[in-house]
């Protein structure tokens, strides 16, 4: 026998000696294998850059269940081919169904964490072990700290303790989505500050009840002393702001930061099995006795294997026999998923393999997109702090010439302030005026400091003071200045006309009939005279818009600034 026939009858013993449990290199149908005597059966997902992963909730909601094949369903109808799920987090499965359902008491609430689309849906206190899928097809695994917080304008962030989960304390900031599912009673003095499309649209207080809030929108809950400190110590948030959501997830295995920042789905359950192939479960912390290692259950599982690749798996054993048989087959990363009549293997060519014994609140699904490019990205966050293209000269020509007084937080896609915008028409007169002459300005009017500080009794800001003695600005009644309001197109064109005739910019243009002019209303003499300045102007290529009730950002104000300037 020559040499290459020798090696290969040697090859050709070594797999017809594998075992029947031995896992094969990539499998599209499940296989069976063997953990502590019982037969179970496990899928492999291979990590080949087409294949990502998405969640379903029941009904919608990460607080209500519904039957498996329901899920299975809704992943079906979603884009790219199916090729296997299994249940996912642990969740309250002995609510009463007899009677009235409500959070938290009596409904089927999600205890994990999950991130579906890039953004968090549920998530609780504390560090999760999460199995994640990234946007380019790669499975982690590994206790992660997950952080969701909130900047309004761009300043202090605001950490949420839970995402679509009420927390009673009175210092909780808590963040709500549709995917709650139901309505609660809020703590007394609860502040909800409502976010569409990256800004708030509105700040209620005195609400008793949390009703669901609508797609798409984001509902921030601030109890009594959280709001209390946000408006004594913090950037309090102020209707037409911006409002930057973040999330970051934090691995304990070094090395892997970057992977975790591209993760778009993850689910969150414990125990932790396996961490680089070392046995983790002495650190699960759950104290209920079904949770022991050597409690024997039916029981799902996931585990990243050597090469990348996602083997998901069925059997009835204890987490300990499970823990074994991972690491004979050269599992690196393991955790459970949930188990119990909620352990639930699925597959398009096999059908059930293990059936759910219960309605699910979740399940995880493995789609093939037939491409890279295909798989669902991660969302690009607002970048508030980049100028758009268009106003990127604008910006750096306010920045050269001075305009952009010191102090100023330059946040270009923010909406600007009132008193930001206070700052920037002084500065803009100061370019014209100075010494002498612009301090015969401040007492053109007749109103000296003093009188402008008894004014108002919400800001003693100089730059507010001044342009309040100038008549640029004005106030909201009460002696409030409302110094971190936003700012409507209508009232930057009364601001910017007030600015302008002061360094003696004349209306000569020919004005424009807007479509909107029922919304310009009370303004229409100053959207007149900005638009024939070439101040301002339409916000359609039709040139018949003017967006007056449109909030006014801090590029927009700086590009009409530089407009006006010598």
């Amino acid at each position: 026998m020559n040499t290459k026939r020798r090696l290969f009858a040697v090859l050709l013993c070594a797999v017809l000696m594998l075992p029947l449990c031995a896992q094969p290199a990539y499998a599209a149908d499940p296989y069976p294998i063997s953990i502590g005597g019982n037969t179970g059966n496990a899928v492999t997902i291979p990590s080949n850059g087409t294949i990502g992963a998405v969640i379903t909730i029941g009904q919608n909601s990460i607080n209500k269940d519904m039957p498996a094949a329901d899920h299975v369903s809704k992943a079906n109808a979603m884009p790219g081919t199916l090729t296997a799920s299994v249940n996912g987090a642990l969740f309250n499965a002995y609510y009463s169904g007899s009677k009235a359902l409500s959070y938290p008491d009596n409904c089927a609430q999600i205890m994990g964490m999950l991130m579906s689309g890039g953004e968090v849906i549920c998530r609780g206190s504390g560090k999760n072990v999460l199995l994640g899928v990234t946007e380019d097809g790669k499975y982690l695994i590994d206790r992660v700290s997950v952080s969701v917080s909130a900047k309004f304008r761009g300043k202090d962030k605001f950490v949420f303790w839970g995402v679509n989960v009420y927390h009673t304390d009175a210092s909780a900031i808590d963040m709500f989505t549709s995917e709650m599912g139901y309505g609660f009673a809020l703590q007394s003095g609860a502040v909800v500050v409502r976010i569409q499309g990256g800004m708030v649209t509105d700040i209620q207080k005195g609400l008793t009840r949390l009703e669901v809030p609508a797609a798409g929108e984001k509902v921030v809950v601030f109890n009594t002393n959280a709001w209390a400190n946000s408006c004594s110590w913090s950037t309090d948030p102020h209707v037409g702001n911006l409002a930057e959501i973040e999330t970051v997830l934090t691995p304990e295995k070094a090395g892997t930061q970057a992977d975790w920042d591209k993760v778009v789905t993850a689910v969150g359950c414990s125990p932790w099995l396996l961490e680089g192939g070392v046995d983790k479960f002495s650190e699960n912390t759950n104290s209920d006795p079904k949770m022991g290692r050597d409690y024997k259950a039916q029981r799902t599982f996931a585990a990243v294997m050597g090469d990348g690749s996602l083997m998901i798996g069925e059997c009835t054993a204890t987490f300990g026999q499970i823990i074994d048989y991972l690491k004979s087959i050269g599992a690196v990363d393991a955790m459970a998923l949930d188990g119990g009549a909620s352990s639930t293997l699925y597959t398009p060519q096999a059908g059930y393999v293990q059936p759910a014994g219960r309605k699910l609140a979740s399940m995880l699904h493995f789609v093939d997109y037939g491409s890279t490019a295909a798989i669902p990205k991660k969302g690009k966050p607002v970048m508030a702090g980049e100028p758009s293209a268009w106003a990127k000269g604008y910006v750096e020509k306010a920045q050269d010439v001075g305009l952009i007084p010191d102090g100023f937080d330059l946040i270009p896609k923010a909406n600007i302030t009132r008193a930001e915008f206070a700052s920037l028409a002084v500065s803009l007169i100061k370019q014209y005026y100075t010494g002498s002459e612009y301090n015969a300005l401040l007492n053109r009017n007749g109103i000296d400091y003093n009188t402008a500080r008894e004014a108002f009794n919400d800001t003693y800001l100089l730059d507010v003071m001044q342009a309040y003695q100038m008549g640029i600005v004005a106030g909201k009644g009460e002696k409030t200045f409302d110094p971190n309001g936003s700012i409507t197109r209508r009232e930057a064109a009364v601001m910017l006309t007030n600015t302008a005739k002061i360094v003696g910019r004349t209306a000569d243009g020919d004005p424009l009939d807007y479509e909107d002019a029922k919304d310009i209303a009370w303004a229409a003499d100053f959207v007149d005279y900005v638009t024939r300045a070439g101040i301002m102007g339409s916000t359609s290529t039709a040139k018949n818009t003017f967006s007056p009730l449109g909030y006014y950002t801090q590029e927009q104000a700086l590009t009409t600034m530089c407009n006006l300037l010598p």
